[in-house]
Order: C-alpha cells, then sequence, then structure tokens
C-alpha cells in the first residue's frame, strides 16, 4: 500500500494551516470590506460567478474554474483582528476616568460640543474600566500576554472579543463629533475640520509606538513594535487556542498603516502576506461621501503624509511605504450594490487559495512584467526611492528594461560620499563642479561637519546632489528616471519602435517621463505607487492620443516566488494523490 497520497496532503495541509494575512489601504480604499469577505464561514455565500465548463474565451478564464473548483473544497473563513482593537487594549488599559482627562486636557484642538462628547463617553466607563482589571490579569511587567495555560489563553481569546465590543461602542461615539486642528498641506499650515475618531486614534497609535503608552507623546526609539509585538501576542493566543480543536488558524489583520509593523511581521512569519487593497482616488472620494473636502485633506495629511523625517517616520502612519512593501495587491472597483463585490472576492480567493496551494495556476501577463519592474529597481542607487520599468508590446513581450540611476559610466549615488569628496576631491568619482564650485563646497563642508562618523558603523554617507544644489529643479538630478531609461535603450541598442505598446512602473511616470510616453505612443501604463504630481491630470488625460492608466493588481517581489512556485510537480502530485 502506497502512502504517497498522504504525503502530499500532508504537505499542503502545512501550508494552510497557518496564515496571517495584513490588510493595508487608504480609508475608502475597502479594507474593511475584504475583512468581511475573508471572515465569510459559507463559501457559498460569497459573492462569486460560477465558472465556465466550456466555451472558454482565454485562460485567464480557465485559472478561474481551476481556483473556483479547488477553494469550493478548501474553504476556511479567518478570524479578523483590526488593529484599532489592537491600540484600544493599551487606551483601556489606562481606565476610564484617565482616558476621559487626556481627551478633555487638549489645547492644541477645538472640540465641537466637547461635554456632549464627554457625556456620552461617560456610558462606556464601567465597561472600560472591566476591561482595564481584566488586563492587569492577563499582562505581565513588560506588557506582554501571559503564555502559562490553556486557561490563560482561552481567557486572552475572550478578553480580545470584550475589547472588540467596547471598541465598537467607543468609536462610534468619537465618530459622531469633529475638532477643529491645524495640519500641514504641501508645506503650509491649514485650519482643518477633522473627525474626533480619526484625530484620536491617530494620536495613540503615535503615542504608542513613540512612548509605549497612548497618553505620552514622547519618543524614546524603543517602543516602534509595541502594537505588532501585542497583535502577535493576541495571535499565539488564537492559534494555541485553535490547535487544542485541531483547527487552523487564519488571520486577518486589518489594517496594518505602519511599515514598521509590516516589517515585524515580515521579519518572523513566512506565511505572512501583506495585502494593499486599491482603488481610484475619484472612487475612494466618493465612498467617503459623509465626510466634507477639509475632512478629507485632513484624513488624507494623516495617512497618506509627503515627506516624514526624525521620530515621525517612526511614530506615524505611512500607507505609501506600505504600499511600497505590500506582497499583493488588489483592486477594488466601483460596485453597483454593497452585495456585488465579485470582482474584489475572486481576486481575494485566488490569492488565498495560492497561498494554501502555490503553483495552481501561473502568473498573469502584467504580474509577470511588473514583477520584472519590481526586480529591475533593485539595482538602481537613488538614495530616495528605487524605481523600476519595463517596456513591452501589445502582446506583453518585454522590450526594455530600465531603472533610476546615473548614466552608464558614472558612479551611483549609494557609492560616493561626503568624506571622500571633502578629504580626497576625488575627480573618478565626483564632478568637476562638485570639486572646483566654491559654493557648493561650503554646503558639503558644513554638512561634514555635521556628520558624526562613529554612528555610522562602518558605513558611507552618500549625499543627494540635487538636495544640496538645489531641491527644486529636476534638470539637477543626477539620475535618470526608470522609463527614461528604458526607452533610451531602445534606442541605444537598435530595438524596434514601441508605439501601441505598454509600460510598467513600479511608481507612476513623473510629469517629465508622462511626456516622453505619451509621445512615443504607449497605449497602456500599469503602475503600483502615485507619484506626487500633476502629470495624470495635466498630461496623460489631455489630447486625442490618451494611455489608459491602471493602477497594478497583482502579486509582487517575494509573494510572487513563493505563491507561483509549484511545491511538487504537477505530473507527480497529481499521480502521487491517486496511489493508494
Amino acid at each position: 500500500m502506497s502512502y504517497s497520497s498522504d504525503a502530499v496532503n500532508t504537505i499542503f495541509q502545512e501550508r494552510g494551516d497557518f496564515i496571517i494575512i495584513g490588510l493595508t489601504g487608504r480609508t475608502g480604499s475597502g479594507c474593511t470590506t475584504v475583512s468581511k469577505i475573508l471572515s465569510q464561514n459559507d463559501f457559498d455565500a460569497l459573492s462569486l460567478q460560477t465558472p465556465n465548463d466550456y466555451d472558454f474565451k482565454d485562460n485567464e478564464q480557465r485559472k478561474y474554474r481551476l481556483i473556483y473548483n479547488y477553494a469550493k473544497e478548501n474553504w476556511t473563513p479567518f478570524r479578523s483582528i483590526g488593529m484599532s482593537i489592537v491600540l484600544a487594549s493599551f487606551i483601556f488599559e489606562k481606565g476610564y476616568n484617565t482616558i476621559k482627562n487626556f481627551i478633555d486636557s487638549q489645547n492644541d484642538i477645538k472640540i465641537h460640543r466637547k461635554e456632549e462628547l464627554l457625556s456620552e463617553l461617560d456610558t462606556l466607563s464601567s465597561s472600560i474600566d472591566e476591561i482595564s482589571q481584566d488586563l492587569k490579569t492577563f499582562i505581565d511587567a513588560n506588557g506582554r500576554l501571559k503564555r502559562d495555560s490553556p486557561e490563560i489563553q482561552k481567557g486572552e481569546v475572550t478578553l480580545l472579543a470584550k475589547i472588540d465590543t467596547a471598541t465598537t461602542n467607543f468609536k462610534n461615539i468619537l465618530k459622531k463629533y469633529t475638532l477643529t486642528q491645524d495640519i500641514e498641506v504641501e508645506g503650509e499650515k491649514q485650519e482643518c475640520v477633522a473627525q474626533a475618531y480619526t484625530y484620536f486614534f491617530q494620536l495613540f497609535g503615535n503615542n504608542v509606538r513613540g512612548s509605549g503608552n497612548p497618553l505620552d507623546n514622547s519618543f524614546s526609539g524603543k517602543n516602534m513594535f509595541d502594537l505588532a509585538i501585542r497583535a502577535n501576542d493576541f495571535i499565539k493566543a488564537i492559534r494555541e487556542s485553535q490547535q487544542l480543536k485541531n483547527k487552523p488558524t487564519l488571520i486577518c489583520i486589518d489594517a496594518l498603516r505602519n511599515s514598521f509593523e509590516v516589517t515585524y511581521f515580515q521579519d518572523r512569519f513566512s506565511a505572512f502576506y501583506l495585502m494593499a487593497i486599491v482603488t481610484d482616488d475619484e472612487e475612494r472620494q466618493r465612498r467617503l461621501a459623509e465626510m466634507n473636502k477639509k475632512q478629507i485633506l485632513s484624513l488624507d495629511a494623516m495617512e497618506y503624509p509627503n515627506k516624514l523625517t526624525d521620530e515621525k517616520l517612526f511614530k506615524q502612519q505611512n500607507i505609501a511605504a506600505c504600499l511600497e512593501i505590500s506582497d499583493i495587491h488588489v483592486y477594488n472597483p466601483q460596485t453597483s450594490t454593497i452585495k456585488n463585490n465579485y470582482y474584489l472576492t475572486t481576486q481575494l480567493i485566488k490569492y488565498v487559495m495560492l497561498m494554501k496551494h502555490p503553483g495552481l495556476v501561473t502568473p498573469t501577463h502584467i504580474e509577470r512584467c511588473m514583477q520584472t519592474a519590481y526586480n529591475a529597481k533593485l539595482n538602481s542607487g537613488c538614495l530616495s526611492r528605487q524605481v523600476g520599468a519595463v517596456i513591452t508590446d501589445k502582446n506583453f513581450s518585454i522590450k526594455a528594461v530600465g531603472w533610476n540611476d546615473v548614466p552608464s559610466g558614472q558612479i551611483s549615488c549609494n557609492l560616493r560620499d561626503v568624506n571622500s569628496l571633502y578629504v580626497n576631491k576625488d575627480y573618478n568619482s565626483h564632478s568637476k563642479f562638485e570639486i572646483e564650485n566654491q559654493e557648493f563646497s561650503n554646503k558639503i563642508n558644513n554638512l561634514n561637519s555635521k556628520i558624526d562618523y562613529s554612528r555610522l558603523k562602518g558605513r558611507l554617507y552618500p549625499y543627494c546632489f540635487k538636495d544640496i544644489h538645489d531641491k527644486k529643479n529636476q534638470v539637477h538630478t543626477r539620475s535618470l528616471h526608470a522609463e527614461e531609461n528604458a526607452f533610451l535603450q531602445i534606442v541605444k541598442y537598435g530595438g524596434i519602435g514601441i508605439e501601441g505598446g505598454v509600460l510598467f512602473t513600479t511608481a507612476s511616470p513623473c510629469e517629465l517621463c508622462s511626456k516622453k510616453a505619451y509621445q512615443l505612443g504607449i497605449k497602456q501604463i500599469y503602475y503600483i505607487d502615485p507619484y506626487p504630481g500633476i502629470s495624470k491630470d495635466h498630461i496623460l488625460t489631455f489630447g486625442d492620443n490618451n494611455p489608459e492608466i491602471k493602477l497594478f493588481f497583482g502579486a509582487i517581489g517575494c509573494a510572487y516566488t513563493k505563491l507561483y512556485s509549484q511545491r511538487l510537480s504537477i505530473k507527480d502530485e497529481l499521480k502521487m494523490l491517486n496511489e493508494g
């Protein structure tokens, strides 16, 4: 008797026994919707279209039939943990009166109808104080959840449900009220009206990452992972509870918005996938119709800041940074009804099944080309941002690859440093202008005097020429953009024309590259990260030869390899499943 089929089933049972999906995306993109879909108990209740059994239009329909049939036999719901609930465990730990006094004492903002808000919050005093006492039972002196016995584990899971209910009530009250605050928009201070829930939960989260205390805005540099650590403690409690029942642990974390918390999970779990939920900005704002323009501006300034420096980089939300390191991008388009989410659900089912059974289907043309652009960006020596680009013909055959970097024969910025210029005046690494221009040399000398080289632990201190010489003038940058480099490769090596072709870029093209793409007759542009400029509204959607501009959706980076690499060859897998 052969036990090969049992061995095959064991391989894929192990893959499906423990999966964590972290969700990221801007408010209005649909993270909560995705969480609800993943939590659906009944596969038949999912908004999915029944696949064709014949008359397929293309191979993607054939792949869908395979995914659908596999999911029907292997669907398991996810347990959702909201990061707001994890944050609330830190808040409620302080007790109701302390929380109320903190909200009442905020002098940098003006809470509209403050007394009414505080009075309504009083209705939660007993439930919050009860949770505060429970937390003292389950949290040790280091702020970690205890792991002493199955009873403790069961209690932690019960506590999580109790915090979930109280958090919902707390959020619902705060959402009724607004406040006035000063925010920075495009470098200028503006007075904006924000939702009390958005403001306070952002503040609480920043404080926990900064000091470990939601009511303390100091910064220690040692607490940036505290929220992720507690979320992980809850995950461990759930997993141990599920193992006692001999059930798999599938968890959805809604929503991760700090990139360092993401890397905490990426570093610890091979079964962790960050899923970015994206939608067109016009659709996102339509979903936020209950908010006025100023409230949306305030929300965007907090979630999607233009530039974070110093301690803000570690404390605050930064969805742009999360999108850059996401494993899977899921597109959530406009739907006519809440139940009509089959396009979104189809994507989710596909990637969950690939997590359980890698290599079940092959990548799409879009994923293959964007993965090449993603790999190419790692060649970039830019100090600010690595970008990759690929140009294909209309059939997705790759014609050129590029990344942002200096012209061939010059030295990349990451291999030059301030000290070499200041001390050695190295003409092989630095231009005549950098060495001989007195004003520039003075700026370099001033920068060098401020560098504590003992803290670099042997590293160089490279510098950005444009930042020192002229931050605002793109003409003075040393590097070519990724798209520009890809276009030039075709010219340099005598390639064919690309009119009617496709541009894949990890960041949407700037104004300069957009004009080049338009002139060359590119008909489709796929991108991951939006570039903060006016290229779309000013160039790409103007005139009568407009390219289609499309958000990328699919697996990327390490996840591309993890999800599409077969554990066994299909032939061997099917043969062994039929043995015994």
